[in-house]
C-alpha cells in the first residue's frame, strides 16, 4: 500500500469509530458528534462510550469490539493512561488508521509520556497500523463535512491543503480559511509531514499546500519530497523556531527539534518552497497562488489617485525586488493625453489630476489609465491604489478587474485599498476571482514577488517538470 493510500482513510473516511465521546452536549461541551451533525458528515459514525446507549440520537457502543464494522478510522480522546489499551483494541479490531487526540506523550515533561508513546509506535508498526498524533486536532475535510477537532472549525472547499504541527491553523486566518483539507500531525509519532505531503501531491482538489513546521527529524527525506511536489503545485511554509527561545518552546510543544534556521532558509528556497515569516504573509501568499497568474518578469506599473501613496508603493516595489518600469513612448503619449500639461507623467501614474483638473469621470479615467499601463509591453504586473470611501467603488473595481483579466490574463492585478469601506470594496473586488485587495502596498507587492519567485523556480527546472 502506498503512502497516499495509507493517509487517505484519515482524510477521507467513509466510517469512523470515536472513542471517548462525551454524552454531554450543548454550548461549552466541545462535543465531536455535535460538530459532525452540524457539518453534515456523509460517512458512518460509531461512538464508543460504555456509560450511555445514545448521544444526540446516535447509537453508542460499549467498546470497540461491539462496533458492527471495521471502520476506516478510529479517534481516541481519552486520558493518556487509557490510550495504549484503546490502541490495542483498535488494532485487534483491524482498524488501520488511528488518531490520538490526547496530550501528554512526547510533548510531556516526564519520561512516562515518552515511554508510552514509544510503546504505541512499536505496537502500530508491528501491525501495519498508522497513527496520527498524539496531541493533535486530527484532520479536517470540507468536501466531506468531516473534522475531528473538539472546537467548531470553519471549513471551505477552497483548494488549500494544510499540514500543521498545531491545531490552531484549523481555525483559519483573518484573510483565508486553511481547510480545505487539513492535517495536524501533532507530536508526529508515526504519520509525519512528509507522509501528508505525499497525500496532497496526488489530491486533485488541493491546488496549494500550506505548511506549518516546527521541526523535522528527517530533513533529507522532507526536502526530496517537497522539491518534487513544488514542481507540481505551490508549497508555502511557515517555519517557526527561529530564535533560541522559540526553539526551546518547540521542544515543549511537540517534542520536535527545530534545527538551525539559516540552513532551513537556504534548503527551502532551493527546494522551491515559498518560506513566509508570519501568518499574515502565509495568508497573502496562499490567496495569491489561488487567484493570480504569475508575472512573466519583474516589471511593475503603479496607478494611484494620490502621489504620497504612490511613493509608498514605489518603496514597497524596491523592497521586494520588483522594478518600476519606464513606460514605452506610446504609453506615455496616451497618459499625457489624459493629464494636465503641467503634470509630470511617469510611473507611478497619478491619475487623479485627470479627474479634478481635466474633468474626466473618475471611473472612466481609472479604466483608461489602467488599460494603457496593462498594455505596456514592459509591464508584467500592476499595483493599483484606491481609497475605499464608498461601497460603490467595489462595483467599479470589480468591473475593471474582470476586463483586465479578460484582456491581459498573464498580467496579475492587485490593489492596495484603504478607507472606511475597505472590507466591502475588497469583498466585491475579490468576488471576481481575478484580483486581490490588500491593506498595505507592502503586502500586495510581497504577494506578487512570491508569485514571481515560484515562476523562476519552475523555469529553472522545466526539463524535470516535463520528465526530461
Amino acid at each position: 500500500m502506498t503512502i497516499p493510500e495509507q493517509i487517505r482513510p484519515f482524510v477521507e473516511p467513509r466510517s469512523f469509530t470515536a472513542i471517548g465521546v462525551s454524552r454531554r452536549t450543548g454550548p461549552g461541551t466541545y462535543n465531536l458528534l455535535e460538530h459532525l451533525v452540524r457539518y453534515g458528515y456523509k460517512g458512518r459514525v460509531y461512538p464508543v462510550n460504555p456509560n450511555t446507549s445514545e448521544i444526540l440520537g446516535i447509537r453508542t457502543y460499549p467498546d470497540v469490539a461491539a462496533v458492527p464494522e471495521v471502520t476506516d478510522l478510529a479517534l481516541i480522546s481519552l486520558p493518556r493512561m487509557s490510550v495504549l489499551q484503546a490502541v490495542k483494541d483498535c488494532i485487534e479490531k483491524g482498524i488501520k488508521a488511528i488518531i490520538i487526540i490526547t496530550q501528554g506523550f512526547a510533548d510531556a515533561d516526564d519520561e512516562e509520556g515518552k515511554q508510552m508513546q514509544d510503546e504505541i509506535v512499536a505496537l502500530a508498526r508491528s501491525t501495519g497500523t498508522r497513527i496520527l498524533g498524539p496531541n493533535t486536532f486530527g484532520v479536517a475535510n470540507a468536501s466531506l463535512g468531516f473534522c475531528t477537532a473538539y472546537l467548531p472549525i470553519p471549513m471551505e472547499e477552497n483548494g488549500v491543503g494544510t499540514i500543521s504541527m498545531t491545531g490552531a491553523t484549523f481555525i483559519g486566518l483573518n484573510d483565508i480559511r486553511l481547510v480545505g483539507k487539513g492535517i495536524d500531525v501533532g507530536d508526529a509519532c508515526d504519520v509525519d509531514i512528509v507522509d501528508c505531503l505525499e497525500y496532497f501531491e496526488q489530491d486533485d482538489a488541493t491546488r496549494a499546500i500550506a505548511l506549518h513546521i516546527e521541526g523535522m527529524p528527517d530533513a533529507k527525506r522532507f526536502l526530496e519530497v517537497v522539491r518534487r511536489i513544488a514542481l507540481q503545485k505551490p508549497v508555502v511554509a511557515l517555519k517557526t523556531g527561529r530564535s533560541v527561545r522559540s526553539a526551546q518552546a518547540v521542544q515543549s510543544h511537540t517534542g520536535a527539534l527545530a534545527g538551525r534556521d539559516e540552513l532551513w532558509d537556504v534548503a527551502l528556497r532551493e527546494a522551491g518552497v515559498i518560506r513566509v515569516d508570519d501568518i499574515e504573509e502565509l495568508a497573502d501568499t496562499l490567496r495569491a497562488f489561488l487567484t493570480l497568474s504569475a508575472p512573466r518578469g519583474n516589471g511593475i506599473g503603479v496607478m494611484t489617485p494620490t502621489g504620497g501613496f504612490g511613493i509608498i508603493a514605489a518603496d514597497a516595489c524596491e523592497k521586494f525586488d520588483l522594478e518600476l518600469v519606464e513606460f514605452t513612448d506610446s504609453t506615455m503619449v496616451g497618459l499625457r493625453a489624459l493629464s494636465p500639461e503641467w503634470l509630470g507623467v511617469g510611473n507611478p501614474v497619478d491619475y487623479f489630476p485627470g479627474v479634478s483638473i481635466m474633468g474626466h469621470k473618475r471611473e472612466e479615467m481609472e479604466l483608461a489609465a489602467m488599460r494603457l499601463i496593462m498594455a505596456d509591453e514592459r509591464v508584467d504586473a500592476v499595483l493599483g491604489v484606491m481609497g475605499a470611501f464608498g461601497s460603490e467603488l467595489g462595483d467599479d473595481l470589480a468591473t475593471m478587474a474582470r476586463e483586465m483579466a479578460r484582456d491581459f490574463p498573464d498580467k496579475p492585478l492587485v490593489y492596495f485599498l484603504y478607507g472606511p469601506h475597505f472590507e466591502t470594496v475588497r469583498a466585491k473586488l475579490e468576488a471576481t476571482g481575478t484580483c486581490l485587495g490588500f491593506s498595505s502596498p507592502e503586502r500586495a507587492v510581497r504577494a506578487l514577488t512570491h508569485l514571481r519567485r515560484r515562476a523562476m523556480f519552475l523555469a529553472r527546472h522545466e526539463p524535470r517538470r516535463q520528465g526530461g
